[in-house]
């Protein structure tokens, strides 16, 4: 599937797409309280003199919820219909739940534990979740 828009170049979300370069997932943390803050507001955390601490937390999750998308939400997104998008609890992260691509071959479903992997399009990486690999 291709990425549908450039993302936004702005200061506030700098460190969340940079980190997809990596190959890694990071979100905004309260330096006060450790508190996750996703989606980050340029208000900044709720405790006084915070400001958030960009961490790397797990790739891996479990699916909260998830659907299918079968009507393009942005013209550019009629090309690669239908797809799938869920949001994750990612492991480690309280509080917050991050919205992003699933695997559509992978037969995922709500409840399951997945993982990410990184895809490059259009010159720009992002994560797309698939199922964590059972051991043998």
């Amino acid at each position: 599937m291709d990425l549908f828009f450039d993302p936004p170049t702005d200061d506030l979300l700098a460190p969340y797409w940079e980190a997809f370069e990596r190959h890694r997932i990071a979100l905004p943390r309260c330096s006060v309280c450790g508190a996750f803050q996703w989606y980050p507001d340029a208000a900044g955390p709720d405790c006084t003199d915070a400001v958030y601490d960009w961490v790397d937390v797990a790739t891996t999750g479990t699916v909260h919820t998830m659907t299918r998308v079968h009507r393009a939400f942005l013209p550019a997104a009629a090309q690669s219909l239908p797809f799938s998008v869920a949001m994750i609890a990612l492991d480690g992260v309280e509080g917050a739940r991050l919205v992003a691509n699933v695997d559509d071959g992978a037969g995922i479903a709500i409840g399951d534990r997945v993982t990410a992997r990184f895809e490059e399009t259009n010159g720009r990486w992002r994560p797309v979740f698939g199922p964590v690999p059972h051991d043998r």
